[in-house]
């Protein structure tokens, strides 16, 4: 290349340079709302831009999730920043665009909004408030069945992530957008007599309502503008209820975390098919490559110990639980067994061979109701509740008792040789002649940060909120007869 025609090149190249400068810093962002809700339609405005060039709208938010460690101890509510391309936008000839665009389901709080070039640099930037808000389902339920309530927006803050629900001015529960992008979904009980109630949604990072919510917070009223407080209607049942029953529950695999240790490190291997379910469920324990024509003895786990006295939970062995196999020629085995009641979460089972134990698998434990009896008497009849499947971890071992929509207190899945892993509760009926209806929620017995304040609380959003794993509700009907 000669000199002249490589003074040409660098010449093109500084004017491309300060070109693309200049586009750099001119351009205007604006959007028509400063603030709105999910499901809203808003429009950003592009302005003063070069014509018939692409630009990108990019959304600044977070990403949310339960921090737990070791599959078993929640640290909280953890969020991490994250972005988001709304849209790819060509201006026109006049350098501008108008781009509609639906507030997807996101956190509530103030996003900051940036329209990029292409070479990925901020031509301008706006802001934009997603308002939390909440929604009823219906207004009128037969007696026994479920108002479903949904809040969008839910922030990612201490204040305005923690919502709670009242019904009739008693507190239910809480609810909470923390791993499902601000959105959380919770059933109340159609309770109490035929006619009209009241259902009410309060916040407070406490995790009980703060009743200056409407009318002194300095955060503003609830719904900041939309409908907090719903009349609903209950109805007559055409049908008696069902009297005990426990949400659908999904399959699921043991954690390996909660295994212990083998003695040796073998080709032997254990497997259990299903992974998952409640007692009673019928299963298939596989051995493969175990020495041929060999005695395994299968040994149950139970996780024992007690977090208030200070005594370690550890997988202790229960040897009398699954009985001992002979392997064939082949070094192979496949057993039938029925899972007993027992304490809930990953149970480990493992195989022995000449007392060293080789392989390891597990079974994860479901809730489940053994016992619920009676089903109706009056007023003051003893209700004996026998739960198993409750298991050990901080996220899934204090189910809360709510009878009638109001709190009652926990249970405790932490095992023990005298439980057997049956939880046993005796309740007085309570309340005027007809159905009363107990509903025992998931809840997290303990977490490691002070604020905001999840514990120990019925856990109204556990259908799509809950820590770790998907728990279910169990749900109980019992009638009250004259004397």
């Amino acid at each position: 290349m000669s000199k002249d025609a490589e003074v040409s090149e660098k010449l093109e190249e500084t004017l491309r340079q300060h070109r693309r400068g200049d586009n750099r810093a001119q351009g205007t962002l604006a959007v028509s709302d400063r603030e709105g809700y999910v499901g809203d339609t808003i429009v950003f405005k592009g302005r003063n831009l070069p014509a018939n060039d692409v630009f990108e709208i990019e959304w600044s938010t977070t990403r949310g999730s339960w921090g737990v460690l070791k599959a078993n101890e929640v640290v909280g509510p953890q969020y991490q920043p994250d972005k988001k391309t709304l849209a790819t936008v060509t201006t026109d000839d006049s350098g501008q665009f108008d781009e509609h665009w639906e507030i997807f389901e996101d956190y509530g709080g103030v996003h900051a909004v940036k329209l990029k070039n292409q070479d990925g640099e901020v031509v301008d930037q706006t802001e934009f408030e997603i308002l939390p808000w909440f929604e009823l389902d219906r207004t009128e339920a037969e007696l026994g069945d479920a108002f479903t309530i949904t809040g969008y927006g839910i922030g990612p803050n201490i204040v305005t992530n923690n919502y709670q629900v009242a019904w009739d001015n008693g507190y239910v529960g809480y609810m909470t957008g923390v791993q499902n992008r601000g959105t959380a979904t919770a059933e109340i009980r159609a309770v109490g007599s035929p006619g009209e109630h009241v259902i009410q949604i309060w916040r407070n990072y406490r995790g009980i309502p703060y009743l200056q919510n409407n009318t002194q917070s300095p955060y503003g009223p609830v719904s900041q503008g939309r409908q907090y407080k719903w009349t609903v209607e209950v109805t007559e049942p055409e049908e008696p209820p069902e009297t005990a029953w426990v949400d659908p529950q999904f399959d699921e695999s043991p954690i390996g975390l909660h295994y212990p240790e083998l003695d040796e490190d073998t080709d032997a291997e254990l497997e259990i098919t299903p992974q998952s379910g409640q007692s009673g469920t019928s299963a298939f324990i596989t051995g493969r490559n175990f020495p041929p024509e060999t005695d395994v003895e299968l040994i149950w786990y139970r996780h024992e110990g007690h977090r208030v006295k200070g005594i370690p939970i550890t997988p202790e062995p229960k040897t009398d639980v699954l009985p001992d196999v002979t392997t064939d020629e082949d070094g192979s085995f496949q057993l039938e067994v029925e899972i007993p009641p027992e304490e809930g979460a990953t149970r480990p089972i493992t195989a022995a061979v000449d007392g060293k134990e080789v392989a390891v698998t597990g079974f994860m434990m479901q809730p489940d109701i053994e016992t619920f009896e009676p089903t109706s008497g009056p007023v003051g009849t003893e209700i004996e509740i026998e739960l198993s499947g409750v298991g050990w971890t901080t996220y899934e071992n204090q189910p809360f008792f709510v009878y009638d929509n109001k709190p009652l207190g926990f249970v405790c899945g932490t095992s023990g040789d005298d439980k057997e892993g049956v939880l046993r509760v005796e309740l007085p009926a309570t309340g005027d002649p007809g159905w009363h209806f107990i509903d025992i929620y998931p809840s997290i017995s303990h977490i490691e940060e002070d604020e905001p304040d999840f514990e120990v609380y019925p856990h109204l959003s556990y259908i799509d909120n809950h820590p770790m794993r998907p728990l279910p509700a169990m749900h109980l009907a019992f009638e009250i007869t004259e004397e």
